[in-house]
């Protein structure tokens, strides 16, 4: 079985948690610029990561390149939660991948069982 390369991809102050459990870190500075940012992804894309796991911060700023790989095989690009201001972007991304699998929207129903 081949080893599925795994990499961190975000915010420098949330990249130590990754390093621990041995995935390549990329910290990325939120105020470096979209184009910088897309490049740097598309660098890690190209060695062949298989996971790659991405703030939220830097993947709203990435939404289009997240949504041309969203339909590959490979890489499986997993949004988190920073620890900065949250956006909803990695609950959205988790609706959608949710919603895709199953077919319907089962946040929603838990959200509508509780009211």
């Amino acid at each position: 079985m081949a080893e599925v390369k795994i990499a961190a991809f975000g915010e420098s102050d949330i990249m130590l948690i990754f390093k621990a459990i041995g995935a390549d870190v990329y910290p990325v500075d939120s105020s470096a610029g979209t184009e910088d940012a897309e490049a740097k992804l598309k660098g890690i894309i190209k060695e062949g990561y298989g996971i790659i796991f991405m703030t939220e911060t830097i993947a709203a700023e990435l939404d289009s390149t997240i949504k041309y790989y969203s339909n590959k095989i490979s890489p499986s690009i997993v949004v988190i939660p920073g620890l900065g201001k949250r956006n909803n972007y990695a609950v959205n991304q988790l609706r959608t991948a949710i919603i895709k699998a199953v077919g319907a929207d089962v946040m929603a129903e838990e959200k509508s069982k509780k009211e």
